[in-house]
């Protein structure tokens, strides 16, 4: 029997995988430090890794796949657009509290079946923990709320 492979999946894995190379080189470029005193190009190094070693499982997982999986579901890549699109959209108007409420609420629309409570928990629990962390803890200058 003759394998069928997602040729999409395998070029955007290997898309992700020049991604992840690109940064190493450009983040070799720096000072690495040591693990006690990173320097500037430690950060960027280990992501470009984590990109690479994502890329390679990927194929992997594509390779050893026995059938193909539908690579356009429209609803979760609408659905987290959307939100992504929201949050930006009101951090500055609306503050951080109401742009990670729709953002959460949002992305959640993208798994069947919709849980509402998990969502509203999930809204309520980042909100509480992204006023808490960065405009406490970091002192971003943004406010919890923008009325």
């Amino acid at each position: 029997m003759a394998r069928s492979i997602n040729w999409l999946q395998v070029c955007a894995a290997l898309l992700l995988g020049l991604l992840g190379l690109y940064v190493i080189v450009q983040g070799s470029g720096y000072d690495m430090g040591s693990l006690r005193r990173m320097g500037p190009g430690f950060f960027p190094v280990m992501i470009g890794s984590v990109l690479v070693l994502f890329a390679v499982l990927l194929v992997l997982e594509v390779w050893h796949s026995e059938k193909e999986k539908n690579f356009w579901i429209p609803r979760p890549i609408l659905t987290i657009t959307a939100g992504f699109v929201a949050f930006a959209a009101l951090l500055e108007r609306a503050g951080l509290v109401p742009a990670t409420v729709a953002l959460v609420l949002l992305v959640s629309l993208a798994e069947k079946p919709v849980r509402p409570v998990a969502a509203v928990a999930t809204a309520v629990g980042l909100s509480v923990l992204g006023v808490l962390v960065f405009v406490y803890g970091f002192g971003i200058p943004v406010s919890a709320f923008e009325w």
